[in-house]
């Protein structure tokens, strides 16, 4: 998988190295392209190529040939693209890595556009006097972008001469950071300032030096520091040696971890030790860089960093939460998704960018951008204030809401609830993961025999269904499923687990049935929340956690389970997961106060039973099925105190329902499970609404609401 900017630089790199092979033909392939980029800044920037060689002490030994030829093409393949020069010769001065290096190292490079979203989003801001600096810069983007705020001329020569400032464990990749900014400057006094602050360190082993550099506090710190957990993991150390291995294949080669722990231990000692901010759990190096660039930010200075999204919604990350709001007199967050494969990673992988101006000043709501599914960002931020946010969210995590209507509802829906984990709720629940798939999977057998026990895993999991799909063939993701019809289907799993290999308290909890969830989801996905009931006799995988309450049997399960499948509370999960829910976010969910005793709680329960029983039944008939989980929606909906107007701003966050299915008339899609959930929520409220004649309409062509896409 490549990024944008990696497509549309692909001829530029290809010619480089080309170029590089000329120039420096016995030199270090990194070397040897940053000479011709030296060279290419230079006719940029307008400057003598030997006065900068002379001016930075730059080795000329391995220059066989003229760069500047080469130059002038590697600049007229970048004037083809939409990426600025600079930025480009930035992108072009990184260290090719292969992936398990670039892992390692969290080497996943900032895009263009994002450098300068940070740096039009920051630099304006910047009042205070004192350095910008980048405290894992790189080969410099975030520097070169932060200058290009300032028109060219003086104002930029100052700022480069006397402000910018950077720090990266790869001398070569520094190299890359002065060239790409010296070419915005004609000024070589300039550069030659700016190369003298350009510290070759890990600033987290370091610190002191930033306060030396900056002893009344850096004016702006801005920067995407590595994000890598610090831990080691079999998968990620054989992948490393060459593996070529999916993500949950077995092991067919022994990995020592012992020495790479050993190693890792003593790092984490040397980077953690004297920091305050870091939360429970694994390190991670952005919280690390994030804690380091909070302490060296000078009063009235400002903060600005791309970061992932666990920062405002993690567990782990509460600490650093609560600092940066006690901290920041002004936080601006954008929510961005990787739609536009700003990194070379996952497009649903979501990250922020954060910008605070450090400060005691009164402190302003916070400004929340939240980008829509094609990556872009509103041109207005909704305003979320700081008392309110606590009163939803205790731990400060900050949901993710696109539109001031979407956070009024938020915060009314949050308001009339109660947290699944709440110690002073009903539910209390007793949360369980039964089987690891790594740790156990040494146990598992792939056929059963003896005393051995099914293993259920997330893919066979959907609302209210435990046996959706039957695994066909293959391993880990690249495992083969096949999804089955409600009415007639059966269990098959890739894996049966002998029960003396299982915890005694596993083996416990597998002698009667309980609530399990898929844990692997996504803000995007069809549904996100997909709970069912599993029966005794089978054992669950990580990726399925189980959970049962301290007090209320069978009766307050199926109310969670008719509560947890529900459209609102899976609205309201949308807006705090990523790709997992954990125990953390379920803990933290609000559910609405419904009593199992109550009229609503016992019909939610009983049709909980109904949608439970209807898988594996031939007599189920789907379009009453439907019906059954339509009622079940609207009464929790009418619990809550939604409106339809309300309903339908939730229903709006689930484009993905209902593909497949016929159309109405002139319409592009199908909206059967709105108009039926609808239709219920307004004959529940005795008010009228066109989605009553919908359904009907709906119904008449064949369309079955709820079922998902896939199973069409």
């Amino acid at each position: 998988m490549k990024s944008l900017e990696q497509r549309l630089l692909g001829h530029t790199d290809q010619l480089l190295d080309q170029a590089a092979a000329d120039v420096c033909p016995a030199a270090d392939p990194t070397d040897a392209r940053l000479t011709v980029l030296e060279a290419a800044a230079a006719s940029v920037g307008g400057w003598r190529l030997e006065d900068y060689w002379e001016a930075v002490d730059r080795d000329r030994s391995s220059v066989r040939s003229d760069p500047a030829p080469w130059a002038d093409k590697v600049l007229a393949s970048i004037a083809d693209t939409p990426i600025p020069t600079a930025l480009a010769l930035s992108a072009l001065s990184r260290e090719v890595l292969p992936t398990s290096q670039q892992r390692k190292t969290g080497a996943y490079y900032t895009d263009w556009r994002l450098a300068e979203l940070l740096a039009r989003t920051s630099v304006p801001a910047v009042r205070a006097d004192g350095p910008w600096v980048d405290t894992a810069c790189g080969s410099g983007v975030l520097l070169a972008a932060a200058a290009m705020q300032l028109p060219a001329g003086a104002k930029r020569d100052a700022i480069i001469r006397d402000k910018l400032a950077g720090a990266d464990l790869s001398a070569r990749a520094l190299r890359g950071a002065l060239l790409s900014v010296a070419s915005l400057t004609s000024d070589l006094a300039a550069i030659a300032a700016f190369a003298s602050r350009l510290l070759v360190q890990d600033s987290l082993r370091n610190p002191n030096s930033w306060a030396q550099l900056a002893p009344s506090g850096a004016a702006l710190v801005i920067g995407n520091p590595p994000w890598e957990k610090l831990k080691v993991s079999r998968h990620e150390l054989a992948k490393s040696r060459g593996a070529a291995r999916a993500y949950g294949q077995s092991y067919t080669e022994d990995v020592d971890l012992a020495h790479h722990r050993s190693t890792l231990l003593t790092y984490i000692e040397q980077v953690a030790t004297g920091t305050r901010l870091q939360g429970r759990g694994e390190h991670d190096l952005y919280k690390l860089f994030l804690e380091l660039g909070m302490g060296i930010a000078a009063d009235d200075g400002v903060l600005a960093m791309l970061l992932p999204a666990g920062l405002i919604r993690a567990q782990g990350t509460e600490s650093l939460r609560r600092e940066l709001n006690v901290l920041a007199s002004e936080l601006s967050i954008s929510v961005i998704e990787n739609r536009a494969r700003n990194f070379a990673i996952d497009t649903r992988f979501k990250f922020l960018s954060v910008v605070a101006r450090v400060g005691t000043g009164p402190q302003k709501p916070i400004a929340l951008r939240v980008a829509d599914r094609t990556g872009a960002l509103p041109d207005t931020p909704v305003k979320l204030r700081r008392a309110e946010l606590a009163r939803v969210r205790s731990d400060l995590s900050i949901p993710e809401v696109r539109t001031a209507e979407e956070w009024d509802l938020y915060s009314r829906l949050a308001k009339n609830a109660t947290a699944v984990g709440d110690p002073d709720g009903p539910w209390h629940p007793e949360y369980r993961r039964e089987v690891d798939m790594t740790l156990d999977q040494k146990s598992f057998r792939r056929e059963p025999g003896g005393r051995t026990m099914p293993l259920l895993e997330g893919r066979h999991v959907a609302q209210y269904r435990w046996r959706a799909k039957t695994y066909q063939s293959g391993e880990g993701r690249a495992a083969i499923w096949r999804p089955e019809p409600l009415s007639d289907t059966y269990l098959r799993t890739q894996w049966h687990v002998p029960v003396a290999a299982m915890h005694p308290a596993t083996v416990d909890r597998t002698t009667r049935s309980r609530i399990g969830f898929c844990d692997i989801t996504g803000q995007t996905n069809e549904r996100s929340l997909l709970a069912a009931r599993v029966p005794a006799g089978v054992v669950c995988g990580n990726k399925v956690p189980t959970l049962a309450f301290k007090s209320g049997d069978e009766d307050r399960e199926d109310l969670f389970l008719a509560l947890a499948n529900s459209l609102v509370v899976d609205w309201m999960l949308r807006r705090i997961v990523t790709t997992t829910v954990n125990f953390f976010l379920l803990d933290t969910l609000p559910l609405p106060r419904i009593d199992e005793d109550s009229d609503t709680g016992r019909e939610l329960v009983s049709l909980a039973r109904r949608l439970t029983a209807a898988e594996g039944d031939p007599a189920s008939i789907q379009w009453e099925v439907g019906q059954w989980r339509a009622r079940s929606d609207a009464l929790v909906a009418a619990s809550w105190g939604l409106t339809c107007a309300d309903l339908e701003t939730v229903l709006a966050d689930f484009p993905l329902l209902d593909r497949g299915q016929p159309a109405l008339p002139g319409e592009p899609r199908s909206s059967v499970t709105a108009d039926c959930v609808l239709a219920e929520l307004a004959n529940i409220l005795d008010v009228s609404h066109s989605s009553a004649e919908r359904r009907e309409n709906a119904r008449e062509r064949g369309a079955i609401p709820y079922v998902p896409a896939e199973y069409v």
